[in-house]
């Protein structure tokens, strides 16, 4: 059922994500296509921020930060396992890989490539900050709209 809480919840996290894409892109390679990356990371943040963070707002302010930190570690997770599924998908369209097991392994060697990759200040301090904010948002909606 929709609620104040949710409805925060997914606007909060679909600009958190969003924030959180666009410090990702200076560390792609250059020449890297980027063309729905920061939207794609803002659906994921949109989604989580309704499923995740809106079900669960109504407790205490430290169960929010918790909760919020947690939606935003969901972004990260979900975001990275998409686009390393998406590049493994890519290259067996072009008959790289020998059989199944072989693409499922690259598949998890570009998800830990691509989160050591993100391993940034600017990234994850987005990403903390926003969940914190987005958290404490949630709850005060929660708390605002019964």
């Amino acid at each position: 059922m929709p609620t104040g809480a949710k409805l925060v919840g997914a606007v909060t996290f679909f600009i958190v994500g969003y924030w959180a894409a666009l410090q990702v892109i200076p560390t792609f390679p250059e020449g890297t296509p980027m063309t729905y990356f920061p939207l794609t990371i803002a659906v994921i943040g949109l989604v989580n921020g309704w499923m995740v963070m809106g079900s669960r707002a109504g407790g205490s302010l430290s169960m929010a930060i918790a909760n919020g930190l947690r939606t935003s570690l969901q972004i990260a997770f979900f975001g990275l396992l998409l686009f390393a599924l998406r590049q493994m998908f890519l290259r067996s369209a072009n008959l790289r890989y020998g059989g199944f097991g072989e693409a499922i392994a690259d598949a998890m060697n570009l998800f830990l490539e691509y989160l050591v990759q993100s391993l940034t200040i600017e990234i994850w301090g987005a990403l903390f900050v926003g969940g914190i904010v987005g958290g404490l948002l949630t709850e005060w909606a929660a708390r605002s709209w019964r």
